[in-house]
């Protein structure tokens, strides 16, 4: 191709503005080509669409053409092939890897995602063929992560002796794919991890780390302190030496506020993270006390301070919510909850628990409805409102056709309240009462 033709295609595609399709691959392609395969009508076709990207210019026109035209794309287990990553393969390749009689065992369709174009036809059709696929303990390995290997090494990692020891089998999951045999090899034979305080750290989460680090954070002189033992589970994987080595000599620990924080949740954040908490200035005011508790580390900074902040907690009928349970729900879901319209109501200020948090705001409304319906919602309760709002619906009509009282008297306090059936959990009404919620939903589907 003449040098000036990848000036004049880069000139074209500035100029139909797709500047995003200009890569070093275009001083492969003419400009005639470049323009055929643009000019292609298979680009309408939004199956098709996604397909076009920078990627494309590895192969020429007459492949693009053919893998297009290929009839295995109206096999809807295919269609998660069909992204960009194709044209890193050929037309040829393509068309063996599809065409194996693998994708015909069920074991195998969830390995169908692009990730397998990073391998070619032989490498899939021996990784597919090995023979450890049949036995249970390596059902699992089974996903597309395994493309990042090749043959060799999945055949070797598979084939290590450990794997018939039952302390390793629970560390057979896809996650293992992160590290390479020599890695995992070195990992299974590190001596610290048969000590009683470690042993809970051989766990699947342990491939999210190296040999190197692994070995640097068992053999920390901290771990010979009872305070710091009960860090030692496998969330300790999700940080590295570096970071788990600050947080553990950070001078806050010195505080005796702060001393029910240090627990394994701990290694969900980051130690940025857990500094700017830390340093927040709320801390100094007894009223945020009771919500520093471990469960903090479920969130973030940034989340704990706009929560801190809402104006709604000024208000009375909200100030019994601010417990440490507050920090597994966001901002956004906290403030949906505390600005319902029901709340203007006395007889719904009950609901205002800290359990109110376990419950969607989807449900709290639906629920809620539901209940007007019957003329109940005077009673209505937390755990009442976690039930489905249709089989809440279905629970409803089940006990007025079998003469059930919606609202009881409670023997204690002689104060009515809403029956105990309808605060159940599905698995319990089924249990002690022998009302199969999946059942009264298929009578009503049959009835309509």
């Amino acid at each position: 191709m003449k040098n000036n033709e990848e000036h004049l295609i880069k000139e074209l595609l500035i100029k139909t503005n797709r500047k995003d399709l200009i890569c070093s691959y275009l001083h492969f392609r003419s400009i005639d080509e470049v323009k055929k395969i643009l000019s292609m009508p298979e680009w309408n076709d939004s199956k098709y669409k996604s397909l076009l990207t920078s990627n494309i210019w590895h192969m020429n026109y007459e492949d693009i053409k053919k893998v297009l035209s290929m009839p295995e794309w109206k096999d809807p287990k295919y269609k998660l092939l069909l992204t960009s990553n194709i044209w890193n393969s050929t037309y040829d390749e393509i068309k063996n890897i599809l065409n194996m009689p693998q994708w015909q065992d069920s074991r195998f369709l969830p390995l169908l995602t692009s990730n397998i174009w990073t391998s070619n036809y032989n490498d899939v059709k021996n990784i597919l063929s090995i023979p450890q696929w049949n036995e249970r303990r390596f059902s699992s390995l089974l996903t597309s992560n395994i493309w990042i290997k090749n043959y060799d090494e999945i055949n070797k990692i598979l084939n290590m002796p450990e794997w018939n020891e039952e302390k390793y089998q629970k560390l057979l999951t896809p996650t293992i794919w992160n590290s390479t045999y020599d890695e995992i090899k070195k990992i299974l034979n590190i001596p610290e991890l048969q000590e009683p305080k470690f042993k809970n750290l051989l766990t699947s989460n342990i491939w999210k780390s190296t040999y190197d680090e692994i070995n640097k954070i068992l053999h920390m002189s901290e771990w010979n302190e009872e305070k710091y033992q009960k860090l030692l589970t496998p969330t300790i994987w999700n940080s590295n030496y570096d970071i788990i080595n600050k947080i553990l000599h950070m001078p806050e620990w010195n505080n005796p506020r702060f001393s029910l924080l240090l627990t394994s949740n701990i290694w969900n954040s980051t130690h940025e993270d857990i500094k700017k908490i830390l340093d927040m200035p709320e801390w100094n005011n007894p009223k945020y006390h009771p919500l520093l508790t471990s469960i903090i580390w479920s969130s973030n900074y940034k989340e704990i301070n706009k929560i801190l902040h809402m104006p709604e907690w000024d208000e009375e009928k909200y100030k019994g919510l601010l417990t440490s349970a507050i920090w597994r729900s966001s901002s956004k879901s906290i403030k949906e909850r505390l600005n319902l319209q029901y709340w203007n109501d006395p007889k719904y200020q009950k609901l205002l628990s800290p359990s109110i948090f376990g419950v969607s705001v989807s449900n709290i409304v639906n629920g809620i409805e539901v209940l007007k319906k019957y003329g109940i919602e005077s009673f209505a309760t937390n755990r009442c409102l976690r039930l489905k709002t249709s089989d809440l619906d279905n629970l409803i009509e089940y006990l007025i056709e079998n003469e059930y009282e919606l609202v009881v008297e409670n023997p204690n306090t002689g104060m009515l309240s809403l029956n105990p059936i309808l605060s159940c959990e599905k698995g319990l009404l089924k249990k002690k009462y022998g009302i199969d919620l999946d059942r009264l939903e298929l009578k009503k589907e049959v009835a309509k």
